[in-house]
Formats: C-alpha cells, sequence, structure tokens
C-alpha cells in the first residue's frame, strides 16, 4: 500500500480518518526500543516533555548540539509519545535566531537544514505546541528525537537533462534467457486470520498483492510471501513447484506493505507486516528452517512510519582508513550481518538498524524529509561492503539512491544523472518506485520507470556519486509504457532487471495505461546483462498471454486497475537463476485467450513465480555448458464451454533450439493422460471439440519438443462449468468452507504457523447457520431468447422462507473509467417482502475495511419467467446490457463474486457491503478477484450462445 503525498494537509487529513474510525485509542504510545549502547557522535539523542500551551517561542527546549567546521546538512526529527499530540519543532542557530519551525506532520515532525557550509556552533532544538493542533493534547506530553550532522549535501554535478526517450540497450549478442511460469495451485488453505477478521480458509496465493520472494540458499527453497501468506516453493528434478503456506505468526489481521526478506549469507527469511496506516504497529518474525518454526521480533516496538515498509541486510560497512572511520558496532556473536527495516512517513523516510538477528531495532534515522525527496522509496539492499542503498523516485525532481555509507547512521542523497541523461520519475499516474540491484564487486544497477514510459537502467561503480549506461532495456520490444521494475545482482558484471510492460501507448485512440479504458495489454520482462551493464540481453516472460489487460493504476487508491497494487520482487537461488516474484493480473482461460480488442480483464491477482530455466546465470560458475538445452515447461491456461476445451499456452522457453512440436495429452483423471495429438512447434493453441462428458474433469498437459530433447509439463484441469446459453457456472462453493456453515469462524485461533490444517468447528456451529443465504454457486447466461440481457443467478440452500433485512448480491468489475463496479440482487425488507435492483459499487472510504458503497440504477420488474427467486434458493435476475455498460461480444465481465448479508438497518446499514459482516461469499472481496478457477465471463452474444 502507499501513502502518496508529503504535505502536511495529507498527515493532517489521514490522521482525522484514522481518529474518526476508532477514537485515539487507536494510535498507541510506544517508545523507541534499541539494542545500540550508543550512537556515534554526529546523531544526538535528547528527549523530554514538551509545551502544551504555547507555539514558539515555547519553554521546551534541548541542547546545545555543538555542530563543527565542514558540515553540509542538519536533519532534525521529533517524535511524540503519543502520536496524536501535534507538536511543533523549531530549530535555532547559533546566533540565536530561529532557522526554521517544522509544523506540517501531527506526531512527527522532521526537517532537513542545508548550506554550504552550515554555520558552526551550538544549535537548540525547541519542541511547542503546534499553533493549530489537531486535536486536544493525551498525556504524556513527551517526546523523542534525534540531531544529526552530516558533510553530505544533496546534490548533483551537472543539471539534470530529461528526455523520454532513452537510447535503447545495446544488445547481448549470447544466448537468450528462457522462463518458466508456475501458479500457486487452486488449493483451499487454512488462514488463521484474514484481513477481515475471520478465521477461514482462502484459496492458495489468490491475494498476492505487492509479493516479496527471496531464496535460501541451503535449502533452495524460495519463500514468497503476500497479504497473510508466507509461501514456501520447492521445485522439483521434474521441474514441477510444491507450494505450502507456513504463515509468520505475526502476520495477523489486517495488513499493510507485507514484505519479506531472504539473507543469502544466513538463510535467515524475515517476514513483516504493517497494521493499516497505525505508526508502530510493523510485524515481524524471521525462521530460519523455511518456515517450519518461526520467531517473532519486539513486535510493534520499531519506531516504524505509517507506510511502505522495505528489508534489507547484509554485512557490516568497517573502513578504518576512511575520516571519520568506520567501525562496525557491536552486534550479535551469533548472527554476523546487519538488517534494516525502513518505512515511508507522512514527511519524512526512516531506517532503523538490528544489531542481533532480528530480534531487536534500534532507534530510526531520518534518510530524507518530505523537502529533499518524495516519500516513496523502492527496497532497501546491502552491498558486499556493507553499503547501504535504499532508491526514491523522485529528490528534488530525480529519481535517486539515498546511500549510506555508516552502518545506516548518516544518509547521502546521490541523483541519478549520468550528465548527459538524467532518470525522470514516472508521469504516468503518481508515479512508482525505482530499484537497485549490486553485483558482487559492488558496483549498483539503478533501474526506474522514466517517464512512466520506458524500462530505464544505469549503472555507477561509486556507490551513486556518478553514473553511466543508462539504457531502455525495454526498446528492443516496443515497451511504451511501464510499471513496478525490480532488480537483482550477481557475480561482477551480472544483473537483472525486471517490470511490467505494454507495447501499446498512452493517447488519445488507446486510453490512459493507468485506467480502465486503457486498450492494451501488459507482459513481464526481465533484462540480463553480463558485462556491468554495458550490454544486454531481454527476455518477454509471457510472450503469448498477458498477465494483464486495460490499465494497470500506478499510485494509491481502490479502483479496479490497482488490482495489482504498488510493487513486486526478483531474487536469484543458490546456482544463479532469476526468480521473478509477481501476481497475475489476468488469470485464467477467460481472460489470458481473450482477443486484443476485448475490454475488461480477471483483476485477479494470483502468486506467480517467472524461474529461469535456460541461458547464463547470474553466478558464472554455474554459466551451462552448452547453449541449448531441453526446452521448458508451457504455461498452459483452459477455458472449457460445453464440450469444448480451448487451450492456449505461453510459447515454451525454446532452450535456444527452435520448438519442433507440441504434444497433447488429455485424461480423465489427474496424472492420467494419454496421447491427444502433435501439433506444430510455431502453434500456441489447441481445442479439444470431444470434452463431450459434463460429468467429467478433463486433465492436460503440453509438452515441448526441440532437437535436444522434450521438455517437462505442469497439467491443467477443466471440469464443465456450462455452457452461455444456460448459463456459466463462475464460481461454486466448496461445501468444507468454514463459513458455508453460515459465517461460523474458530472461537480461537489455531496455533502454530505451520501447515498443519485449521481444525473445523467441533461441533460446527450450526445455530447460526441461516440456509437461506448459504451460497452453492453464481452463474452467467445469455440466453437467445432474452436478447439484449445478461442473466444472473445465485443459487443458495433454501428460500421457503425469507429473513428479513438480507440482501443476496452478485457484483462484478467493469472497465470504464467512470464505473468501478456493477451489482445485481434481491433484497428483503422488515416484513420479508423481496424487491430486485442493479446498481454501482463504490469504495466508501473506510480504509483496509473493505466496505463498498451501493447505488442504486434501477429496479428489476418481477415475473414468473423472468426476474424471479425459487423456494428451492434460486435467484434468476435479468439485467439489461445497456444499463451495465454494454459490454460486446468477447469483453469480459472480471472479479464476480457472490455474497449475501443479513441484519441490515433500513435507511442506514442497507446500502453497504461491508466485508466483516458477510455471511456467505465466493472469495471475490473488494474488487480484486481471489477465487479459483478465476471469476471472469467472457461475453458471448445472445443469438448464438457461442464463445467467441
Amino acid at each position: 500500500m502507499k501513502t502518496n503525498s508529503s504535505h502536511s494537509i495529507s498527515a493532517r487529513t489521514t490522521l482525522a480518518i484514522l481518529l474518526s474510525l476508532a477514537g485515539f485509542g487507536f494510535l498507541c504510545a510506544i517508545p523507541f526500543i534499541g539494542t545500540r549502547a550508543q550512537l556515534p557522535s554526529n546523531v544526538m539523542t535528547f528527549s523530554g516533555a514538551f509545551d502544551t500551551t504555547s507555539p514558539y517561542p515555547c519553554a521546551t527546549f534541548s541542547g546545545p548540539f555543538v555542530v563543527p567546521p565542514g558540515q553540509a546538512r542538519i536533519i532534525v526529527n521529533v517524535n511524540a509519545s503519543v502520536p496524536t499530540n501535534d507538536l511543533a519543532v523549531t530549530l535555532v542557530g547559533p546566533d540565536g535566531t530561529p532557522i526554521h519551525t517544522e509544523d506540517n506532520g501531527v506526531g512527527n515532525e522532521a526537517f532537513d537544514y542545508e548550506a554550504s557550509p552550515v554555520p558552526t556552533g551550538n544549535y537548540t532544538v525547541y519542541v511547542c505546541a503546534s499553533s493549530n493542533p489537531l486535536a486536544p493534547f493525551i498525556q504524556p506530553y513527551t517526546y523523542t528525537g534525534t540531531f544529526t550532522y552530516n558533510d553530505v549535501a544533496a546534490s548533483s554535478n551537472c543539471p539534470a537533462n530529461f528526455t523520454p526517450t532513452l537510447p535503447a540497450a545495446p544488445a547481448d549478442a549470447g544466448p537468450k534467457i528462457g522462463y518458466e511460469n508456475f501458479e500457486a495451485p487452486g488449493v483451499l488453505t487454512p488462514i488463521t486470520q484474514t484481513s477481515s477478521g475471520a478465521f477461514t480458509v482462502e484459496y492458495l496465493g489468490r491475494s498476492a498483492f505487492e509479493p516479496s520472494i527471496g531464496v535460501h540458499w541451503t535449502t533452495n527453497v524460495t519463500a514468497y510471501q503476500s497479504d497473510l501468506e508466507s509461501l514456501f516453493v520447492t521445485f522439483g528434478s521434474n521441474g514441477l513447484a510444491t507450494w505450502v503456506n507456513r504463515r509468520a505468526p505475526t502476520s495477523q489481521f489486517i495488513d499493510s506493505d507485507p514484505i519479506l526478506f531472504t539473507d543469502r549469507q544466513t538463510g535467515r527469511t524475515f517476514a513483516s507486516e504493517l497494521t493499516l496506516l497505525s505508526p508502530d504497529t510493523v510485524k515481524i518474525s524471521y525462521t530460519d528452517d523455511d518456515g517450519q518454526t518461526w520467531i517473532p521480533d519486539q513486535t510493534g516496538g520499531i519506531a516504524s512510519a505509517v507506510d511502505h515498509e522495505t528489508l534489507g541486510g547484509g554485512v557490516y560497512r568497517q573502513d578504518l582508513a576512511a575520516v571519520p572511520p568506520i567501525v562496525a558496532p557491536p552486534h550479535s556473536p551469533t548472527y554476523p550481518n546487519a538488517v534494516y527495516y525502513c518505512s515511508q512517513d507522512l514527511e519524512t523516510a526512516l531506517c532503523s538498524r538490528n544489531d542481533d538477528g532480528g530480534l531487536t531495532y534500534g532507534p530510526s534515522i531520518p534518510m530524507y524529509v518530505g523537502t529533499q525527496c518524495g516519500g516513496l522509496h523502492g527496497h532497501v539492499k546491502v552491498a558486499p561492503d556493507g553499503t547501504v542503498y535504499v532508491p526514491n523516485r523522485d529528490c528534488s525532481g530525480t529519481q535517486s539512491a539515498v546511500v549510506s555509507e555508516d552502518n545506516g547512521v548518516t544518509w547521502a542523497i546521490r541523483p541519478v544523472n549520468t550528465c548527459t541523461y538524467a532518470a525522470k520519475p514516472s508521469l504516468v499516474g503518481t508515479g512508482d518506485d525505482p530499484a537497485i540491484a549490486i553485483d558482487d564487486s559492488g558496483r549498483v544497477y539503478f533501474a526506474f520507470s522514466n517517464f512512466g514510459t520506458s524500462a530505464g537502467v544505469a549503472v555507477s561503480s561509486d556507490k551513486g556519486k556518478t553514473w553511466t549506461n543508462m539504457y531502455d532495456v525495454g526498446a528492443a520490444y516496443g515497451v511504451k509504457n511501464v510499471a513496478f521494475p525490480a532488480a537483482v545482482g550477481g557475480s561482477n558484471g551480472r544483473a537483472a532487471v525486471t517490470f511490467y510492460g505494454s507495447t501499446t501507448p498512452n493517447g488519445s485512440a488507446t486510453g490512459d495505461s493507468n485506467e480502465g479504458s486503457f486498450t492494451g495489454v501488459w507482459h513481464l520482462y526481465v533484462a540480463h546483462t553480463f558485462n556491468g551493464g554495458s550490454t544486454w540481453t531481454t527476455t518477454d516472460v509471457t510472450p503469448t498471454l498477458p498477465m494483464q489487460r486495460s490499465g494497470l493504476l500506478r499510485g494509491g487508491g481502490a479502483d479496479i486497475v490497482r488490482n495489482l497494487a504498488d510493487f513486486f520482487d526478483v531474487t536469484i537461488d543458490k546456482q544463479g537463476r532469476v526468480e521473478v516474484g509477481y501476481a497475475n493480473g489476468c488469470a485464467g482461460g477467460p481472460c489470458s485467450q481473450a482477443a486484443a480488442t476485448a475490454h475488461g480483464n480477471a483483476y485477479s491477482v494470483t502468486a506467480t513465480i517467472a524461474r529461469q530455466s535456460s541461458g547464463r546465470r547470474l553466478l558464472a560458475s554455474f554459466d551451462p555448458a552448452t547453449p541449448t538445452s531441453k526446452p521448458g515447461a508451457p504455461f498452459v491456461t483452459a477455458y472449457r464451454v460445453g464440450s469444448v476445451v480451448h487451450l492456449a499456452w505461453n510459447e515454451a522457453d525454446t532452450g535456444n533450439a527452435s520448438i519442433t512440436n507440441y504434444k497433447i495429452l488429455r485424461g480423465t483423471s489427474s496424472g492420467k493422460e494419454t496421447n491427444l495429438a502433435t501439433i506444430k512447434g510455431t502453434q500456441m493453441k489447441y481445442d479439444d471439440t470431444k470434452a463431450t462428458d459434463p460429468t467429467k474433469t478433463y486433465y492436460y498437459r503440453v509438452v515441448a519438443i526441440n532437437k535436444v530433447g522434450q521438455g517437462s509439463s505442469a497439467e491443467v484441469a477443466a471440469p464443465y462449468m456450462g455452457d452461455a446459453c444456460n448459463g456459466m457456472v463462475i464460481h461454486r462453493n466448496d461445501p468444507s468452507h468454514p463459513e458455508s456453515y453460515g459465517g461460523a469462524i474458530l472461537t480461537t485461533a489455531p496455533i502454530g504457523p505451520g501447515a498443519t490444517p485449521v481444525p473445523t468447528p467441533t461441533p460446527p456451529v450450526l445455530a447460526s447457520a441461516i440456509p437461506q443465504l448459504l451460497i452453492d454457486y453464481v452463474s452467467v447466461a445469455e440466453p437467445a431468447s432474452a436478447p439484449g440481457y445478461f442473466v444472473f443467478k445465485m443459487k443458495v440452500n433454501t428460500l421457503s422462507s425469507i429473513p428479513a433485512n438480507s440482501r443476496w448480491r452478485i457484483a462484478w468489475d467493469w472497465w470504464t473509467p467512470t464505473t468501478q463496479m456493477y451489482y445485481v440482487g434481491m433484497k428483503s425488507n422488515q416484513a420479508g417482502a423481496v424487491s430486485f435492483e442493479y446498481g454501482t459499487l463504490a469504495d466508501a472510504g473506510v480504509p483496509a475495511v473493505l466496505v463498498l458503497g451501493e447505488t442504486k440504477i434501477a429496479d428489476l420488474p418481477q415475473s414468473p419467467t423472468g426476474t424471479h427467486y425459487d423456494p428451492d434458493g434460486t435467484i434468476t435476475m435479468y439485467v439489461p446490457k445497456s444499463g451495465v455498460g454494454n459490454p460486446q461480444r468477447g469483453d469480459l465481465l472480471g472479479a464476480i463474486g457472490g455474497k449475501t448479508i443479513t441484519g441490515d438497518v433500513p435507511g442506514v446499514t442497507d446500502t453497504l457491503e461491508r466485508s466483516t459482516t458477510f455471511i456467505d461469499h465466493t472469495f471475490v472481496k473488494g474488487n480484486s478477484d481471489n477465487s479459483y478457477p478465476a471469476a471472469t465471463y467472457r461475453v458471448a452474444g445472445n443469438s448464438t450462445c457461442g464463445q467467441p
């Protein structure tokens, strides 16, 4: 999640929302907890009780702070013990004159003062009441702060020359790099606590917002973190992947910016969660055995900021020849490396260092303040010599590396500027974060979205002081829109950068790539260099099937095109294979196989790993002996309509030898497939027209063959889902789902984060079950007898009687920029009388609680042969296509979900859809799809009921 402003109005508005939701008790006072015995002399801590009655000049001050000659910068950072206490901070210079008063934040104030040089002498910091306090002050009126000076100011050596068109990256002459894609399997997994607060189950890896990825180099197990899941993935010798969820114990309740970091040297994996926008409630655990056991840290004790956290680590920097000498601080005798936790406040970005392997963290040190850089930053990386890097998208107008050469004590801002070209922040939406990779020689690779429209990379060999080789690594494919770069380094001169890209430009005919009306599709790309950024080779990892359709929102908000949120991640395994952890936003056959002209998307968030399967590695010692190899496993999707199964796949990794044939295998039981057909290697679609038994699920494998041999394959299932004439079942609830008991949840959280299934309630809480509200399935049809209409159906257990003040809703995403979602449904009043309606849904503005507001468009007339309900529990609703965006043949209705709601208060709550009070639902919460299969319907047209 992102909070995207550094202005005082955002700070006050955000806090006001939080206070109105939960009262002053929502935020709590938590002191700094640290492990360092003392800070270096140029970082001075202070504390006290501030004057609550007077703005500056007031009676409360700290100092004097002595600044020696030759300094270029002073940073003052003050935190109120109670974050709602609205204080102001004034820096007074050696001559007794106030330099600046900072009163833009609430419980935190920080600012940066620069001069060439700053005057030598004694400085004083006054901590007073804000001149315009947001809320009444709450005891204790105490604060803590840091006063920092250093000799490095934020500056550049030459003017920034911004251009939308960077030079195309010179092409690497070696063999191409191949990838295979692996999706998390569609299995139910226990979730001890969801973002809506219940103990339940969810589909594995189907809520993979902002994933992080790391590899334990001893076990070679991949860790993938998103939402409240910590997924551990093992790649077998057969080329297939095994996924398991071993959630960290601190991954609880409402999550925000889940982050994972695995230390290559030690194998320790850290999993972190923020809680909404509350400061000081970061939750971190670590594991040394791939999630079998976890150890929580000082939960809630880190002085985190409210948003956009990152974790990283590596060796301590020690340079006794430096002036002054850099000495590694005292640290754990059993854990060799430092761990850094950084996060963004409304005005300041802060970093804390851990010196005991992940248990406790030191004071938060400001990296920069809002007058220097925008709040948003990328992920922290540590070089082999201990230099620490955090990339930022906008420091005084240029994307920059924020660098610490003294173990996080002081930070310098170094703009990415070759003096020929400079890194321009994205101008699409509100932008996205850059990324940094570091190779074994310490060379830095800065990956960024230049203007939002090209995939920029620049290289530095002197810790970001100067930059070279600024190129566009997406130019080889004609990429015109770029989002969310990530980067990873390997051996000397080797690195990879990855990004989401679209070859469709922004324009009047194509739309804005930040909005739902955008006509382009998105692919995942990875660019590799093997010579320090002089040349690059780029791979389209999803060449045939897009991983996102329509727009891709850069910046905060709740629009449907923000289904992929704000970032993804990349790492390497112990043999130097690149692994990209990303989310597939166009999961399933209906979306991935749709025509390029189709409007809409699946709006899915499916955990996916792109894993290197051929070509040179990022660790030179593991380069393959020959340039060619067997092909990789194709990534196959299936779309079954009536008696036809449509198969399509991403072109397999060719192994740098042309694919001669694909072999299609089919069976009616898993693992029992036999040969069905062999087709040419240039064909990447196949229709099985003989899947005629509606009682059977058909299973398929697609095997690629080249001159070296035959590759591996993954199985894909095609259950019978119906047809467009009579109804395509979009989702059928699993009867083992705990919520099929009528919202029954466990009264005690299961103990331990392991893979042991969550026990069902014993006995099941059947007393609360409401059979009229327990969903069996939802479906969509376009019968020829009802031209211009969709027919939506919801089947519940029974409707022999109607509970009062209840609703039955089916909702879906539609691509127009003016509407996020449509809904259709039945509603009962206080007497149990029903009515039918359709309308729109929009975010009701309550953060992280998934509250959607209903706005009715029109009532639906009832008739025995039209819109009505039957006592057996079937609700049938005829909706005019013209009233819900007028979708055309081939377009996609995405994230179709059913939900039932009871206990409405007429005129008060009966126009809100609340995730915490659903009785039953079909795994679509809010406006993103976390179901399996993906809940997408492709419009067929009423005249033929045929699927395009």
